[in-house]
């Protein structure tokens, strides 16, 4: 059983999960409220919680980047998209990016986590059932040294 930082009913529901593609037992899940929240497999509470960061806008889809243990995307119901740097800002999102030509329904990320190039894509699939693919920039695809390790730092701090 897994719940947010706050105690009571919420009504809320469980709209994205991603699972670490890097190892850890760490867990991301977005919520109908906006909220995101970042949890161990070992702790009912989340390691960390973010209640603002899509002003009130459902998260629609939640990825890990495939390059990157520090570093998420969300896709909120207005077709903006969210990068995570925890490495750069644990509070809030480091980048934002609104989708303007039509609704985005979903995203997945594309990439090679066994090359070092750091490489990584975004696919969209909008409403019409065209697929758009964005290309990351490098400094949030191509891995930093010991990224792992200070990722491991800062949620110690925040646990």
């Amino acid at each position: 059983l897994f719940r947010p930082q706050e105690s009571g009913l919420r009504s809320i529901n469980i709209t994205a999960i991603d699972f670490s593609p890097f190892g850890k037992p760490l867990f991301l899940v977005g919520c109908s409220d906006g909220s995101i929240r970042l949890h161990h497999m070992t702790s009912e509470y989340p390691l960390m919680q973010w209640n603002d960061s899509t002003k009130g806008q459902p998260i629609i889809a939640l990825q890990w980047a495939l390059t990157r243990p520090a570093v998420f995307f969300a896709l909120d119901a207005s077709s903006n998209i969210y990068i995570w740097d925890l490495l750069e800002n644990d509070l809030l999102p480091v980048a934002k990016q609104t989708v303007p030509s039509e609704k985005v329904v979903t995203m997945t990320l594309l990439g090679e986590p066994e090359k070092a190039n750091g490489l990584l894509g975004i696919v969209l699939a909008k409403e019409s059932g065209q697929l758009d693919i964005q290309y990351v920039k490098k400094k949030w695809a191509f891995p930093q040294p010991d990224e792992s390790d200070k990722l491991h730092s800062i949620l110690l701090q925040s646990f």
